[in-house]
């Protein structure tokens, strides 16, 4: 039912947009059927016959010039842009990452305070709108991406000022929106716009997420929505970890691995009275939300959540990303025995447990050698970026989960070993 309700509301949303790129199409409209209706009534059919005239006139006036548009518009995808030119600027905020089909950075001195200290948070009054130069595109980018993916227009937030990286007491803001803002702003950033006869285009994506010096552009000066993306790395007792095959309509990563859970932030996970708010308490209750809602897993299940990084997704509008660690109650056999809820069937096509290398050979700035080759090869630029984050947690001494995950997957290694120890002596009877 709650799948169905997300697909009505998205379905309305799109129709209140088309409305309003068709609003004198729509005048026009009620100009006619208020001529059709009049015609059978004492007003003169002179009136009549005019006023449905007149709108159809407009109607199909406005229809042709609007389709006339859109044939002029064109969204070219940057695929191929890994952004290799600024590796060198990226590299001083962090570890580049890299996955199969994009890139990010970490932001390794905001990823220490949030591990270190807690920083603090308040949501914006005003909610996040979309600036006019995105808006004119918005409405034939969304129309032509919504056939291909499924989406929900939900209530999300979006950061609207930077992380300290220091021990500086700032207030780190944010703001509500909508996920269809994110959509045609960061979403919008891998995609240069072109209309028909010009020799350059009328929207360089890059200039969305780039300032003038081609540095990252602070989320404070930004004119994207700046969803915040958070995910969470969940190992079981018996050291798995639990992976997710996204659907191929997913948004987010569509057909790939993805980490235990991944999505947005949303106005729910920062606490109603808005006493004590902090951006690692609201960036966990998103993650552990995410997580029972992909893997079907109860809040009593889960042991402990903590942070491990920050960063930001290059290749997504240089969107901001968090992730975190999580320790559940469950094994892995209890996690993939539970059948996918289906209002997530549209996002998630299985539930995965899988072996990471050893410890002493994970590498932050080679994250994805921590999976099995066949997974590593279709991992999603969270996970990737998860992966790094833990990496470099996981040699702080400070880390709170840090000896409670050791012993885990050194337990299942050992155990690992000794059953291959045993199947090799039964060969050799």
């Amino acid at each position: 039912m709650l799948g169905t309700t997300r697909k009505a509301m998205t379905t309305m949303s799109m129709w209140r947009r088309s409305l309003w790129r068709y609003r004198v199409t729509t005048a026009g409209i009620a100009l006619t059927s208020f001529g059709a209706a009049t015609a059978l009534n004492d007003l003169p059919t002179v009136v009549s016959g005019v006023a449905a005239t007149a709108g159809c006139l407009v109607s199909v006036l406005e229809i042709r010039a609007n389709r006339r548009r859109a044939r002029l518009v064109r969204f070219q995808s940057r695929d191929g842009d890994n952004y290799r030119d600024l590796a060198s600027q990226f590299r001083k905020l962090g570890a580049v990452v890299e996955s199969a089909h994009d890139v990010g950075v970490v932001m390794a001195r905001e990823s220490v305070r949030l591990r270190s200290r807690p920083v603090r948070a308040e949501i914006a009054s005003s909610p996040y709108q979309l600036p006019r130069e995105l808006k004119n595109w918005s409405f034939d980018f969304l129309a032509r991406r919504a056939r291909m993916a499924a989406m929900y227009n939900g209530e999300i937030l979006g950061l609207a000022s930077d992380l300290p990286p220091d021990d500086d007491d700032v207030v780190v803001k944010l703001r509500t929106g909508r996920y269809f803002d994110f959509f045609c702003s960061n979403l919008l950033a891998p995609f240069d716009v072109w209309e028909t006869g010009r020799k350059l285009p009328i929207l360089r994506g890059r200039e969305l997420i780039l300032d003038q010096h081609d540095r990252l552009t602070t989320f404070r000066r930004s004119r994207l929505a700046n969803t915040v993306g958070v995910s969470t790395l969940a190992f079981t007792t018996d050291g798995q970890l639990i992976i997710v095959a996204q659907a191929k309509d997913n948004v987010g990563s569509p057909g790939l691995f993805a980490p235990s859970s991944s999505g947005a932030l949303e106005p729910c996970d920062a606490p109603q009275d808005g006493a004590g708010l902090t951006i690692g308490r609201i960036i966990l209750n998103g993650a552990e939300r995410e997580l029972r809602e992909e893997c079907n897993i109860s809040s009593d299940e889960v042991k402990e959540s903590h942070i491990v990084g920050h960063g930001r997704w290059i290749s997504r509008g240089a969107m901001p990303e968090f992730c975190a660690v999580t320790l559940l109650h469950l094994t892995s056999d209890q996690v993939l025995d539970r059948a996918i809820r289906r209002t997530e069937r549209p996002y998630v096509c299985e539930v995965l447990a899988v072996d990471l290398s050893p410890i002493a050979r994970w590498n932050p700035r080679k994250p994805l050698a921590m999976l099995p080759d066949k997974i590593s090869l279709s991992a999603s630029w969270p996970l990737a970026f998860g992966l790094a984050c833990l990496a470099e947690s996981i040699n702080d001494p400070s880390w709170p989960v840090r000896q409670e995950l050791t012993r885990r997957l050194t337990q299942e290694a050992s155990h690992a070993s000794d059953e291959s120890a045993r199947d090799s002596h039964a060969v050799d009877v």
